[in-house]
């Protein structure tokens, strides 16, 4: 958490149910623990930029997400959705961004954090004991 604001992050999933969900997830913990801030500083241009471009989104659950420096990138979202996305994380609006393997076909985002969040069972099976 100590570098929540200052580094981007981009988190691998194995679907896009999947994205949401950890999307959500991760926004809902920082709310509960009253680190939002360290994600989006409210009053920076950024907070603005991303209420404004939320708006427009087609996806309902990156319209939810998004005001608060959270995203999703995956083949189910529209193509002005993903355009959108790969547009704010690489002018730092987003500051977390969770995907499925598609963002990772010829698309160049650069971050300073990648996560690769492993289903339950298969990290088990494979013994594997880091839970997201």
């Amino acid at each position: 958490m100590e570098n929540a604001g200052k580094h981007q992050v981009l988190v691998f999933v194995h679907s896009r149910k999947e994205t949401a969900k950890t999307a959500k997830a991760l926004r809902d913990m920082a709310l509960e623990n009253d680190t939002i801030g360290m994600f989006l500083r409210e009053g920076s241009a950024s907070t603005e930029v991303l209420r404004t471009e939320a708006e427009g989104c087609k996806s309902p659950d990156l319209k939810d997400i998004l005001p608060y420096g959270f995203a999703i990138h995956h083949a189910g979202l529209t193509r002005i959705d993903r355009t959108l996305v790969e547009d704010l994380f690489d002018d730092r609006h987003i500051q977390v961004l969770i995907s499925t393997s598609t963002l990772a076909w010829g698309v160049n985002l650069p971050a300073h954090t990648v996560i690769i969040k492993v289903p339950r069972s298969t990290a088990r099976a494979r013994g594997v004991i880091c839970i997201l």
